[in-house]
């Protein structure tokens, strides 16, 4: 007969709590707190890797149903529930003053979170490549087991490349004589030259010079349309200003300009809970930061890292900036290009007989 205790090893699980200041003999009450609040987040960041995992498994596919798709966003919403309460867990570790926190720290070298293999694994996982680091010797605090864990656990594909490949097989963005991108394009021409007609009219009537602010417009233009040029989104890609495929940013405005109909309204949700993910997981190194801030101040870390100044650097390691920006590029519904009939028949449910 199964027993309680035995199904969650809460023998292992409970007696896993070594505070170092009670082998030194001088115990630190709040060593306790410390212990079990980083050993949640590492029981929770194995939580946060297997579901990202599965996710990853859904999407890594030529075709992925859409029914595949509404689960994985059931997943990932769990994973920013998650990632949101492991944020607000530091407000239960900042019950312990920074003077109590000084009772124990000096027994913890060189130990340091930032050696956790989860949090390295989670990262590379989500798709943070070792280039667009703050710190590109990350993994030397490492043990060799524990590098050599982090390149098997992470050999696969990631979040952000089977996110891309989803979005590059996305279908519905041609049909017979119309293409998206090229009708988008109209559309953006059609905007701005409604904008400098309404600046010069504006010009004309205040009696000033419109030349600034046609110039912004023409600026403003020319960010639009580098989307749609193959060889100035080679430049983008290859200036790390952007990283997403053309095709896959493409299929991303696809999705977000005919967010409202049925088939795209799951993907679209999906989109926005992977910037969500992004946002949780800077709120998790902000909210690390501001705790390191408030214990140590200025010190340096016990890994020897720069402490407070290396956190606040890594709040800027985002995977998913490609498709936050993408809100840039956006045109009000009213102004986006009409779908033929055939393309929105199929973005139903059900296409009825005609």
């Amino acid at each position: 007969m199964l027993y309680y205790a035995d199904y969650l090893a809460l023998d292992a699980v409970l007696g896993a709590q070594h505070p170092e200041s009670d082998k030194h003999g001088a115990p630190a009450h709040d060593e306790m707190l410390f212990i079990i609040t980083h050993q949640t987040f590492e029981l929770w960041f194995k939580q946060v890797l297997f579901e990202v995992g599965s996710i990853i498994a859904k999407l890594n596919s030529e075709y992925v149903h859409e029914s595949e798709i509404a689960l994985c966003l059931s997943r990932l919403q769990r994973v920013n529930r998650i990632m949101e309460h492991l944020a607000a867990q530091f407000t239960i570790i900042e019950t312990m003053s920074p003077g109590e926190f000084m009772d124990f720290r000096h027994f913890l070298n060189p130990a340091s979170g930032f050696q956790s293999l989860q949090w390295r694994t989670l990262e590379r996982t989500l798709g943070l490549k070792d280039q667009r680091r703050v710190m590109k010797s990350y993994t030397e605090s490492l043990t060799d087991t524990h590098k050599r864990d982090l390149e098997t656990a992470t050999s696969g594909p990631t979040l952000f490349d089977v996110v891309e490949r989803w979005l590059e097989n996305l279908p519905f963005m041609q049909h017979g004589d119309f293409t998206f991108w090229e009708a988008y394009q109209v559309a953006v021409k059609n905007m701005f030259e409604r904008d400098r007609t309404d600046i010069r009219a504006l010009a004309e009537v205040e009696h000033r010079d419109p030349a600034e602010a046609l110039a912004q417009i023409d600026a403003s233009e020319r960010g639009f349309l580098a989307l749609f040029d193959e060889t100035t989104y080679s430049d983008l890609i290859e200036k790390g200003a952007r990283r997403l495929s053309q095709r896959a940013t493409l299929a991303t405005l696809f999705i977000a300009t005919y967010r409202s109909e049925p088939l795209l309204q799951t993907p679209y949700r999906f989109l926005d809970a992977i910037i969500e993910l992004d946002k949780f997981v800077s709120l998790w190194r902000f909210r690390h930061v501001m705790m390191v801030s408030r214990m140590i101040g200025m010190r340096v870390g016990t890994g020897g890292s720069s402490g407070h100044d290396y956190l606040t650097a890594t709040i800027k390691q985002r995977v998913f900036d490609d498709l936050t920006s993408l809100s840039s590029f956006l045109l009000p519904r009213i102004h986006a290009p009409q779908l033929p009939k055939e393309i929105v028949d199929r973005l139903q449910f059900v296409n009825e007989a005609r």
